[in-house]
């Protein structure tokens, strides 16, 4: 199966990127910025992927508050020695400038300060200008760095990290080059982020059972029931006074981080409820009931195939709020007529999905809620663009075929 990769960068790393003779299990799409502070913005235009790969450190540090939201691994290209090494080398060879002749910015000093020792021009005449890049570096002050230097007679040439930096050099008549990015570092990041998503899906779809003990049978109503397996998107069982849902990791990872889904619990009279994991059901629902006889009566707990007791859950706090907070989101809720709630779970959802696509039933479960009442909630959103067809699933040999969708929202 093919990993589809989001590849974050500048106009110029992108047609790079695009060269490249890529693994048959990996592609990409490209998303250019100007500017590495435009980078948070094209998240809200990413079609689905399986990871996030960013051209640098720059727009990814730009991107950290919105890629808390996000559930795909994410990651970054990082400058290394290979990289500062065949850019010098470069300019020694095809543009006759010594190390000394050049001013260069860079995210971490002691790279070139290791290519210096070994090339034994430890001499401070014998250095280049270095501006070490700072976490969400001012692009202006990284420009004026380069230019002193060249303007004093320090330099001959501004070698930079920063594709929107070396332009508005360009613009400034400074000699300027931009660092390279040997293919074989791209590809290997690539390769890396392809290994992380499969990582990520292979964790996802492990077997999860979660057993919901009740003291007092009479306080558990049916709905509270099904608003559970609701939650763990599960299928489940009634035994003896216990209750047994069947799910995946991927799944009650993603409940523990919300906020609703723990408050719900812990709305629950007189109920204890424990998670187990397994190669197969039945070792996922001994590691539940083991769970439950491990654990305190406070909190969740789970205890994983390896015999490792996890709690209590969440262990964190939780990040994923049953409201709207931005004005992107708002704005959904007019357009939509939807009420904030139902959009604040459409966006959980979402995530919850991985940005996979969905059909009307997969959406009516989720919320709760009749086919009906979740085809015409499509509607309202395909109306205004937020959710857009894909194609079609036949899941028997007769009947009519489910339509497929994606989700096109905006991030948080």
């Amino acid at each position: 199966m093919k990993v589809t990769i989001a590849l974050i960068g500048s106009q110029e790393f992108c047609k790079q990127a695009e060269t490249i003779v890529l693994p048959q299990n990996i592609r990409i799409d490209c998303y250019q910025y100007r500017n590495p502070s435009e980078a948070p913005s094209l998240l809200d235009t990413m079609k689905p992927c399986h990871a996030i790969l960013f051209s640098g450190s720059l727009p990814y540090e730009a991107s950290e508050h919105v890629l808390k939201t996000i559930s795909v691994p994410v990651l970054y290209l990082q400058q290394n020695e290979h990289t500062i090494a065949v850019t010098l080398l470069y300019l020694a060879s095809e543009k006759n400038l010594a190390i000394y002749d050049i001013s260069i910015d860079i995210k971490d000093r002691s790279h070139i300060e290791h290519i210096l020792r070994d090339l034994d021009t430890l001499s401070p005449s014998k250095k280049p200008a270095i501006h070490e890049l700072q976490r969400n570096s001012d692009l202006q002050a990284i420009v004026n760095f380069h230019v002193e230097h060249f303007r004093s007679g320090q330099s001959k040439m501004a070698v930079t990290s920063v594709h929107a930096v070396y332009n508005q050099l360009k613009a400034a008549g400074i000699p300027a080059f931009r660092m390279l990015d040997p293919v074989s570092n791209t590809l290997r990041a690539l390769e890396q982020a392809a290994h992380q998503a499969s990582l990520e899906r292979s964790k996802a779809t492990k077997i999860a059972v979660g057993l919901l003990k009740v003291h007092n049978k009479q306080k558990l109503s049916h709905e509270t029931v099904v608003k559970l397996a609701n939650y763990l998107q599960a299928k489940w069982s009634e035994s003896e006074g216990f209750y047994y849902f069947y799910t995946s990791l991927g799944t009650v990872e993603f409940v523990l981080a919300l906020e609703s889904f723990v408050l719900f619990i812990n709305s629950i009279p007189e109920a204890s409820l424990s998670f187990g994991l397994g190669q197969t059901i039945v070792e996922a629902s001994d590691n539940a009931w083991s769970a439950l006889q491990l654990a305190s009566n406070e909190g969740i707990f789970m205890l994983d195939e390896h015999k490792q007791l996890h709690g209590p859950l969440p262990s964190t706090n939780t990040s994923i709020a049953m409201k709207l907070e931005g004005p992107k989101l708002l704005a959904i809720s007019k357009k939509t007529t939807l009420s904030p709630a139902v959009i604040s779970k459409i966006i959980q959802f979402n995530q919850f999905r991985q940005s996979t696509s969905f059909t009307a039933h997969d959406l009516a479960g989720y919320l709760a809620v009749s086919r009906r009442t979740a085809e015409r909630t499509i509607k309202k959103l395909m109306d205004h663009q937020f959710i857009q067809a894909v194609g079609e699933e036949m899941t028997y040999s007769q009947g009519r075929p489910r339509a497929l969708y994606e989700m096109k929202l905006p991030h948080p």
